[in-house]
């Protein structure tokens, strides 16, 4: 048997027993084998301290900056998101005034948004001072501006489109033809109300001898001064007089279903008064009370020729032919 040792453990209070630990010699075989271990660790290990501890303070860095980069590129999309919502705006913006300039008969401005010739900063400038420049311009033309038709005829929420302008397949002939204004379905005997102030230069039926205007049923046509004229066609009554001025609200008739028609609906038509004829126009260009979507929106030629307009056709407006009137 091998040597024993015994290590005796007497606590100060007597209340506590004193502890009895013996030890064989292999044990201390062991605890010496397991020190020189130790050394043998901590001297090959203490040379790598200091590269240890700077590779835990780089790892620690560069998880600090992938955190500051994941953050950059959240507010980089934030902030390319609010770009892009600022330059859609500011498309919006150019586009309304050149809608506006357009439907004033001044010559639009051009700004070019997102194009790559002017900053944001630049075109917002461009726009404001444009805007604030046709504002000027309104202030001393108010009776001009009176006379522009930029309302809808009906109450926005009492129609619907049943027929847009421009090419069609008629209801009656099945042929193709160039529907010159739009149709809004509405209940028979809402009130047609005038689009902008003018004078009535034709209420009544047009007769026979001008079939193309014979089958629009009871119509009033107002001309706007010198611009445009408004037609608002198949009505049930017609409540003005030739030579009457109205003002734009006023109302002129009701809708109705005279004439070529297929339901109660009011025929509704803007022409732009040029070189002596009247010439057809998108009528969506002119309701700015209506909530149209942008692709619906004719937003004026190209280059700066005014509104988008068709060919005139050769025909003879009612007022210059035999004529009747319902009243």
């Amino acid at each position: 048997m091998g040597r024993n040792w015994e290590v005796q453990y007497h606590p100060a209070g007597v209340e506590r027993p004193p502890r009895f630990f013996f030890f064989q010699r292999r044990h201390l075989r062991w605890a010496a084998g397991g020190g020189v271990l130790l050394v043998v660790i901590l001297g090959a290990g203490l040379p790598r301290v200091p590269q240890a501890v700077s590779g835990c303070w780089v790892w620690l860095r560069i998880q600090e900056l992938r955190r500051e980069q994941r953050a950059l590129l959240r507010e980089r999309a934030r902030l390319w998101l609010e770009q892009q919502r600022v330059e859609t705006r500011l498309v919006e913006g150019a586009g309304k005034l050149r809608r506006f300039s357009l439907l004033f008969g001044q010559e639009p401005p051009e700004v070019d948004v997102g194009g790559g010739g002017e900053s944001l900063v630049t075109a917002a400038d461009r726009i404001l001072a444009e805007a604030e420049k046709l504002s000027r311009w309104a202030e001393t033309h108010r009776e001009l501006l009176a006379m522009v038709p930029a309302r809808s005829p009906l109450p926005p929420e009492q129609f619907e489109v049943s027929s847009p302008f421009g090419a069609r397949v008629s209801p009656f002939t099945g042929a193709w033809e160039w529907h010159k204004g739009l149709d809004l379905a509405a209940p028979e005997g809402v009130p047609v109300r005038a689009s902008g102030k003018g004078t009535v230069v034709f209420a009544g039926r047009a007769g026979m001898d001008n079939p193309a205007w014979a089958r629009l049923g009871n119509v009033v046509v107002l001309q706007h001064g010198g611009l445009y004229l408004t037609v608002y066609a198949h009505l049930r009554q017609v409540l003005v007089r030739e030579g009457q001025t109205v003002e734009r609200g006023v109302v002129v008739g009701e809708v109705g279903n005279t004439g070529w028609s297929t339901a109660p609906h009011l025929h509704y038509e803007v022409r732009k008064l040029e070189g002596g004829e009247a010439v057809p126009v998108d009528p969506r260009f002119f309701m700015l009370d209506y909530p149209w979507s942008q692709k619906n929106v004719a937003v004026g030629g190209q280059g700066n020729s005014a509104l988008d307009l068709l060919p005139a056709e050769k025909e003879t407006l009612p007022w210059l032919k035999t004529k009747r009137s319902p009243r």
